[in-house]
C-alpha cells in the first residue's frame, strides 16, 4: 500500500492556491478578499494568508476603502495588482537587431534600447553584445531602486529544448547548443527566462495584445524566419519537447523549391519570410527582369531587404508586386492549413513582413478564401500583433509575468541570485511503502 507524504502534498495545494490567488487579483483588480474567495473557491482565511504574503512580496497592492455596496454596509478593503510596483527587461535578440527594453509588468515602457546585431561577429560576441543592453538599461534605469526587477525574458529565433533549457539549433543564427542564459548571466542580478521568439510573441498577444479575446487563435511570426505560436484554451502548445510551432519548416514545393537555412528545401520559410522575398527579387534582377530596385540599391544587389521589397511594390513596380504576390500566397496557402488542422478563432500576424500592411493582408485573406475548408474558415479573424515591431519585446515581458504569476520566480528582492533557474520544478510526492 502507497502513502503520500502530506507535506509535499500540503507544499502544493499553498503554492496552487498562492497562484489562483494573484490571478485573480491580477484578472478583476481591484477587489476585496471577499471577492476572491468564491472565485478561487478557498476559505476566507486562508485568502487572507496568502493576500498577506503578496503584500510582503510587493506582488499585491493594499487600495485601503472601496466603495459600499448599494445596500449600504461595510466598506471593502481593496488589493490589487502591483503591476507598475514591479520591473522587467524584456529582450529581442535578432539576427538584424537587438532591442531591449525595460518596462513595468503592466507593459508600460519606461526605457528602449536598439542596436545593431553583429551576426558576423559570432555567437560569444552576440551574447556578450546582449548582456550590455541588459546591464546598460539596468544602470541607466531612473526607477527607484527600492522596487524590484523581477526579471528578464528573452526572444531568441531558433530550437529550444525546454527540458534542458537550452537552445538546441537556429538555422537564422547559425547555432547549435547554446545555453542563452549561462552565455549572458555573468554580472547580471536578476533571474533569466528565454524561449522561441514566436512563442515570445504569442505570450505578448496573450498577456498584452488581441489574445486577450480569443480562447484559441494562432499567431504567425513573419520576419527573417517564419514560425508559429499556437494557443489552445488560453494554453500554449508545446510540442513533447518544447519544439512545437516550427511554422516556417513545412514544406510547400516538393521539388526545385529554394534552400532553407534548416537544410531542406521548399520550405515555407525559404519562399515567404523577409529573407526568401529579398532572395527571390535579387534573383530575378540578377536573370535580367527591370525593377525600380536596381536604382534603390544602386546596383548593389546584396543591399535588397523585404522592406524595400514592399516599397517598390507600393510605387507599382511589376517585379516587386510579383515576389509579394507569390510570397503572400504561400503564407496564405500555410495559415489555410493551419486552419483546417486547428480550427481556430483567430490567426495574429507579427513580424518585420507584417509591416508591409494591407497589400499583405489582402493576399492572404483572398487565398484563404481560396484554399481553406469554408466551413473552418468561417469567422476566422485574420489581424495584425497589436505591437507592430515590439511584438517580440513585448512578449518576452509577457514571458516573465507568466513566470511571475506561476510563482516560479523568487520574489526575495534582498537576495537575487544571478545564477538562480526561474523554471520552477515541482517535484513528485514522496511515497513510502
Amino acid at each position: 500500500m502507497f502513502k503520500t507524504e502530506p507535506r509535499a502534498n500540503l507544499q502544493l495545494v499553498n503554492k496552487y492556491n498562492k497562484i489562483k490567488v494573484v490571478n485573480i487579483i491580477r484578472e478583476f483588480g481591484p477587489v476585496s478578499r471577499a471577492g476572491i474567495s468564491p472565485k478561487a473557491n478557498i476559505s476566507s482565511p486562508t485568502v487572507t494568508r496568502i493576500v498577506r504574503d503578496l503584500i510582503k512580496e510587493h506582488l499585491v497592492i493594499d487600495l485601503g476603502l472601496g466603495p459600499s455596496a448599494d445596500g449600504g454596509g461595510r466598506p471593502p478593503l481593496l488589493l490589487d495588482f502591483n503591476a507598475k510596483g514591479n520591473f522587467v527587461i524584456g529582450i529581442d535578440l535578432g539576427t538584424t537587431q537587438t532591442v531591449g527594453i525595460l518596462s513595468d509588468l503592466g507593459g508600460g515602457v519606461i526605457s528602449e534600447i536598439k542596436i545593431p546585431t553583429n551576426v558576423q561577429s559570432g555567437q560569444k560576441s552576440v551574447m556578450e553584445q546582449t548582456r550590455k543592453v541588459i546591464l546598460d538599461l539596468i544602470s541607466n534605469s531612473s526607477i527607484d531602486q527600492s522596487r524590484t526587477i523581477r526579471g528578464i525574458g528573452i526572444g531568441v529565433a531558433g530550437l529550444i529544448d525546454r527540458q534542458q533549457q537550452m537552445l538546441r539549433f537556429s538555422p537564422d543564427f547559425g547555432w547549435h547548443d547554446v545555453d542563452v542564459r549561462e552565455e549572458i548571466e555573468e554580472g547580471i542580478p536578476y533571474p533569466i527566462v528565454f524561449d522561441n521568439v514566436t512563442r515570445v510573441m504569442v505570450m505578448g498577444e496573450l498577456c498584452y495584445g488581441a489574445g486577450r479575446n480569443y480562447r484559441n487563435f494562432i499567431c504567425v511570426n513573419i520576419g527573417y524566419g517564419i514560425g508559429a505560436g499556437i494557443v489552445v484554451d488560453k494554453h500554449l502548445l508545446l510540442g513533447e519537447r518544447g519544439m512545437a510551432g516550427e511554422f516556417g519548416h513545412i514544406t510547400l514545393v516538393k521539388n526545385g523549391g529554394p534552400q532553407c537555412d534548416c537544410g531542406n528545401s521548399g520550405c515555407l520559410e525559404a519562399l515567404s519570410s523577409g529573407h526568401g522575398i529579398a532572395r527571390a527579387a535579387r534573383s530575378r534582377i540578377e536573370q535580367g527582369e527591370k525593377s525600380i530596385l536596381k536604382d534603390m540599391v544602386f546596383g548593389r544587389y546584396d543591399n535588397i531587404t523585404a522592406e524595400l521589397v514592399f516599397k517598390a511594390a507600393h510605387e507599382d513596380d511589376h517585379l516587386a508586386k510579383s515576389v509579394v504576390q507569390e510570397a503572400a500566397e504561400y503564407i496564405g496557402i500555410g495559415i489555410s492549413t493551419l486552419i483546417n488542422v486547428f480550427n481556430t478563432q483567430a490567426i495574429v500576424i507579427g513580424g518585420g513582413v507584417a509591416g508591409a500592411g494591407q497589400m499583405l493582408f489582402d493576399i492572404i485573406k483572398d487565398t484563404v478564401k481560396q484554399r481553406a475548408l469554408p466551413q473552418s474558415a468561417e469567422g476566422v479573424d485574420i489581424l495584425p500583433s497589436k505591437f507592430g515591431t515590439r511584438a517580440t519585446v513585448m512578449g518576452a515581458i509577457a514571458l516573465v509575468l507568466h513566470e511571475i504569476l506561476k510563482l516560479n520566480m523568487a520574489f526575495d528582492s534582498n537576495n537575487s541570485n544571478a545564477n538562480s533557474r526561474p523554471f520552477f520544478k515541482i517535484r513528485p510526492s514522496k511515497t513510502v511503502f
